[in-house]
Formats: C-alpha cells, structure tokens, sequence
C-alpha cells in the first residue's frame, strides 16, 4: 500500500487565495479591503496577497506551468486518465485515512472538496502516465533489480514472474522521479514556455531538477 501526499492539496489553497487577491495591484492599494484590525492597525487585502506572493508565489507559478504543461502534452500524445483510474486512487486514499467522513473531515480541512481533490489527482495521474511512456521501465532493468535484491525476498527467493508487477511499479516510480526534470525542460522548450518574471524564471531552472510531488509513496 503506498502513501498519499498531501502537499498537492495544500498549494490548491494557496493558489485560490492567490487568484482571488491578485486583483489587487500595488496601484490600487486606495481600493484595498480592510480583512482585520488590530488596534489601532489594519490588514488589508493587498497586504496579504503580497505576503502570499513573496513566501509562495514561486511555487505557484511553477506548479501551474507544469499542470498546464502536462495537459497540453497528454492532449498531443492522445493520453487520458479513466474514471476508474480516479476512483482507484480516491477509494484507497479512503481505506488509509478509515472512512468516508473521516476522508470528507480530512478534505474540509485542507480547504478542498472530492471533486477538486479528483481534478488535482488527474493531473498527477496523467503526469505519471506520460513519464512512463517517455521512460518505460525495460525487461533489463526488472531482470536487474531481481538479481540485485533476491536474496533480501525470502528463502527460498519467489520466482521472477511472482514480483514482476512488483518491480516494475517500483522502477517505474524510481524512473519518474530521476527524470522528472530533464522531462520538463524539454516540455517546456517544446511548447516555448516565456518567463516575463525573471525571479520566477529562475526559480523553475532549480525547481525542475526536483522530483515531481507523487500521488503517492512508497
């Protein structure tokens, strides 16, 4: 059983936060609401939006880039996630947490519904497809890494055909994450993504080296 991680969730509360306030522009700031007092002090909406900017703005950016990304290049490569892919996904991340209110109670907390939860996941899902069919894991590698490791599955070792599946989802997780950057890089070449902020341009050179964010872990 693998691990959902939630950080993908929570950057979906940022990123309302951040569409809602970012009307606001420093120019404006004589139409600013008024969000709390504090005394005699008083926080307004721009001031907020700008704390959001500077602590997460990047992150954002760089998170929408690759969603939008990533469904441009599934619509060319004729790639889709299944309903039954969602429901796979969402009904196990059901059985760890231990009920459906107990699921609902999680998602209320981190601002989120099932279906914005299923709109973030098929995103991930369709990026998981997409690296897998950019690096296929090979018969070599899986003949490889049952040689390698055999010894350590038990005496006498299961036969190759018995933890092929096995394997392969864990070399297959393994090759998303070492190529997830390069990957990118290339995507973003080729749809000629522009960087008009030149902070945010580069943050994504050293954010596209990292591992992607995984619906789930080992």
């Amino acid at each position: 059983m693998k691990k959902f991680d939630v950080s993908i969730l929570s950057t979906s509360i940022l990123l309302l936060g951040l569409v809602v306030l970012g009307v606001y522009q420093a120019g404006q700031k004589d139409l600013d609401p008024i969000l709390v007092k504090a005394g005699d002090t008083s926080i307004t909406q721009y001031q907020l939006y700008d704390e959001m900017k500077n602590l997460y703005g990047k992150q954002m950016v760089n998170e929408l880039v690759a969603q939008s990304l990533i469904k441009q290049e599934a619509k060319l490569q004729n790639i889709s996630v299944t309903k039954e892919d969602l429901d796979k996904e969402i009904n196990a991340m059901k059985q760890q947490i231990g009920s459906d209110q107990a699921f609902h109670d999680y998602l209320n907390s981190m601002g989120m519904n099932e279906q914005k939860l299923r709109e973030k996941m098929e995103v991930l899902l369709t990026r998981d497809k997409l690296l897998d069919k950019a690096f296929p894991v090979t018969d070599e590698q899986i003949q490889q890494y049952y040689d390698a490791n055999k010894s350590q599955m038990g005496s006498p070792a299961p036969e190759l055909d018995k933890v092929r599946d096995q394997i392969k989802s864990a070399l297959a997780e393994n090759n998303r994450g070492e190529n997830y950057g390069k990957w990118m890089e290339t995507i973003e070449k080729n749809h000629q993504v522009e960087w008009y902020d030149p902070t945010f341009a580069e943050a994504a050179e050293g954010d596209s080296a990292q591992a992607p964010t995984e619906t789930q872990g080992k």
